[in-house]
């Protein structure tokens, strides 16, 4: 969706996206809430009183996408995002790709409002997933959150407690409902320094993965580096063989790619590449025929 739309998504606009996107002979299988651009969504965040009205907005979001056939909701609950990460000629062949050192950041100015403790930040989300579950069930959509990346306990003097599978696990229990699951972001997991295999069996048997972000790093935190999707710490053959045997059956996307040369602003070239690699690895699976 249009990310520097405020307010809740408008029929007419969707309505032409999927219309432009249905005749290449495809459907949108998952849309992220238009919150990312400057402080769309913050008081949510924040806590802040005026979260009310942005509750609303997203709740008229969902039934929007809901209404229209878009199966899964994607959204971010962190305040700082990917801040931090640096761009280097890091993945092979000196493509550029990200770089994340915790300790290159880990004492880089805070934002005072930012601040909170663990406690606070689950009340904002339990209070976000009260308000937006419902809605969710109504229409049937399911919500995918995004874990935190980079997952670390603190950036910018926020507290990220989507960085773990701790915090990935509470937030599945908190409102208990089949909408509620997570978009299982492959890297950001990988850079948590756990076993990503054993991870996707965790939530993909309970039901609760609702898009994957299908892509490898090298490294953990404190300091990772993106990479191509075959030269990786992850064994990709392997999870997607575990997304078979957990029976998941949802979208899945490369996310992010390293930049090659001649590629476009939109990463086409290395997006492609991986692309490319996912339907070879789905092919030797079993999950595309033939």
């Amino acid at each position: 969706m249009d990310e520097h739309q405020r307010g809740p998504v408008q029929r007419r606009k969707l309505l032409k996206i999927k219309r432009r996107v249905e005749s290449y002979g495809l459907k949108i299988g998952v849309a992220l809430l238009p919150q990312e651009a400057g402080t769309q969504h913050w008081n949510i965040r924040l806590g802040r009183p005026e979260r009310e009205e942005e509750i609303k907005d997203v709740c008229r979001s969902i039934e929007v996408l809901g209404e229209e056939g878009i199966p899964v909701v994607e959204y971010v609950f962190n305040l700082s995002a990917v801040w931090g990460s640096t761009i280097r000629s890091s993945a092979r062949g000196g493509a550029l790709t990200r770089h994340f050192d915790y300790e290159e950041v880990k004492d880089a100015c805070v934002e005072p409002e930012f601040r909170a403790s663990e406690e606070e930040v689950w009340e904002r989300i339990k209070y976000f997933l009260e308000h937006v579950v419902p809605v969710a069930e109504d229409v049937g959509v399911k919500l995918a959150c995004h874990p935190d990346d980079p997952p670390v306990p603190t950036l910018r003097g926020e507290t990220r407690v989507l960085g773990s599978l701790e915090g990935m696990k509470r937030l599945i229990d908190i409102v208990p409902s089949e909408a509620n699951g997570i978009n299982f972001c492959q890297g950001t997991v990988a850079e948590m320094g756990v076993d990503v295999i054993e991870a996707i069996r965790y939530f993909g048997s309970r039901g609760k993965i609702h898009h994957v972000h299908f892509r490898n790093v090298k490294g953990s935190v404190p300091r990772f580096d993106e990479s191509f999707i075959d030269d990786g710490d992850v064994d990709m053959l392997e999870a997607m063989r575990t997304y078979k045997e957990v029976g998941y059956t949802g979208t899945i996307m490369p996310d992010h790619t390293p930049r090659v040369v001649g590629d476009t602003p939109w990463g086409h070239r290395g997006r492609a590449f991986a692309l490319g690699y996912m339907k070879a690895l789905m092919k030797i699976v079993g999950v595309l025929e033939e």
